[in-house]
């Protein structure tokens, strides 16, 4: 695998990536579309924990989640339902756990920004606050 791969192929390099084009695309989705995500999202995190989660446990678990892995929980999501990203040309990237530590590495998310920027001429950046899902 060359040098491109190995960078592609980083947790924190996809994490990153899923990140700030979903924090894209959040401005761009219709109510209908974070209601159907919504759900998706708090199926997951069902499906990865205990056995009988309650859909309010699941949606606290979600709503205390960094944006990180809200992001890339979103991402994950947006890809199950066939959501393109608002940067049409780019796509989701295969994470294996949003809740991973190694996804969060600033570094990652610098380069990712940068890339997008040159790219596209788009600002991107991650939101300070965390997204509350009671909202949507």
């Amino acid at each position: 695998m060359g040098l491109l791969g190995r960078i592609l192929g980083i947790p924190s390099f996809a994490g990153s990536t899923n990140a700030l084009l979903v924090e894209l695309t959040l401005p761009t989705l219709t109510d209908p579309q974070r209601a159907e995500l919504k759900i998706r999202a708090i199926q997951f995190m069902q499906n990865i924990s205990s056995p009988g989660m309650s859909t309010e446990t699941a949606l606290a678990g979600l709503n205390h989640a960094s944006r990180m892995t809200q992001l890339n929980v979103l991402a994950l999501a947006m890809k199950e339902l066939g959501y393109k990203p608002a940067l049409a040309s780019e796509r989701l990237r295969r994470v294996q756990d949003p809740f991973a530590s190694d996804l969060v590495n600033e570094q990652a998310l610098r380069a990712v920004a940068r890339r997008l920027k040159w790219k596209y001429g788009v600002e991107a950046s991650l939101s300070v606050e965390s997204i509350t899902f009671d909202a949507w």
